[in-house]
């Protein structure tokens, strides 16, 4: 309250626009908007303002915006990995492994991007979070089998029409099952930076992480009986989040939920394809391949990782991963 009556125009608080910044405590923007209006509000001597934009910019008046880009960002791994596997004997194979995982990262973007941080005092404490394809558990499992009948198998080991016509088949399968992706509860209010640099601000919760993680995953609306990323309970009739629950930080602070906290909807998925054979001479023979993607047809709902409290689509699943895929080939090999 000291500081509007220095300002242009006493701060200007009748005005709509910065009424709505003071009353969703965006103090980062309201300075943003104080800065890039300068001329106005932050010329001394000019519209009774006694302070300059250095009252904002005490690092460089002359700076709005300056962006350093650097290679400071850091990421890490840790991972536990284990596998069995058949050679293949009497015409079968299999391989399975398993991963338990976690990765971390300060700057998930490419040398083409920019991001800027949040706050560059605080640093790895509000920009740390787990790698976006971060997955902790991953189950992998394929196999072959050739079908024992034939020339050179164990049934109608023999030539002729009869051999060609059931010999050379082979099933093959492919099994994989995961848990899902890290999401993040974003408020995205400028309340301490000013809003383009406030995409990260997280929202702040009156539940725990354990509580939180309880909630999210793969839940129905019971009204629609569409699919929701969160328990209803997290979201309000107007189809934001429930302010119960979860809130916009106050002014001059950060949202108190760390990035990615939770998780989102697990995801398995079976292919499978059934392959014949058939020897036409000693180097050339006809391949018939019939291939199944997602066999079961079975749904695998894909989320994105920033889940904006504000949004009336807060929590609604509006993608799918690929449906039941079949394909049929014929190859000529030689």
């Amino acid at each position: 309250l000291t500081v509007f009556p220095r300002i242009g125009f006493g701060g200007d608080l009748a005005d709509p626009g910065i009424r709505n910044l003071l009353s969703q405590g965006q103090v980062g923007e309201l300075a943003s908007t104080y800065v890039q209006l300068r001329r106005t509000y932050l010329t001394v001597g000019t519209n009774g303002a006694t302070i300059g934009t250095g009252f904002f910019l005490p690092a460089n008046p002359n700076a709005f915006v300056t962006d350093y880009v650097g290679s400071g960002a850091y990421s890490n791994y840790h991972g536990l990995q284990a596998e069995i596997r058949k050679r293949l004997s009497n015409g079968f194979y299999y391989q399975a492994n398993y991963t338990w995982s976690k990765a971390f990262t300060d700057s998930e973007q490419s040398q083409a991007e920019f991001a800027g941080l949040l706050d560059l005092t605080l640093g790895d404490v509000l920009e740390k979070k787990r790698l976006s394809q971060d997955v902790r558990h991953v189950f992998k499992a394929n196999g072959v089998y050739e079908l024992p009948f034939g020339p050179g198998r164990r049934f109608i080991n023999g030539g002729g029409a009869l051999g060609r016509v059931l010999g050379g088949w082979q099933v093959s399968g492919l099994f994989q099952a995961r848990t899902g992706r890290p999401i993040s509860f974003i408020s995205g209010r400028g309340t301490v930076n000013r809003a383009g640099r406030s995409g990260k601000n997280t929202a702040s919760s009156t539940l725990t992480i354990d509580q939180l993680r309880g909630l999210t995953g793969l839940f129905f609306n019971p009204t629609t009986g569409r699919p929701q990323l969160f328990d209803p309970s997290l979201v309000a009739a107007d189809g934001r989040a429930n302010p119960q629950f979860l809130t916009h930080p106050l002014a001059g602070q950060f949202g108190n939920l760390s990035l990615t906290p939770a998780y989102g909807p697990g995801y398995w998925n079976i292919d499978a394809a059934l392959i014949k054979r058939t020897k036409i001479s000693e180097t050339t023979n006809l391949e018939l391949r019939f291939e199944a993607f997602n066999l079961t047809n079975h749904t695998n709902f894909s989320v994105s990782e920033d889940n904006d409290i504000n949004s009336t689509d807060f929590g609604k699943i509006t993608s799918t991963f690929d449906p039941r895929i079949l394909q049929f080939a014929i190859k000529f090999n030689f």
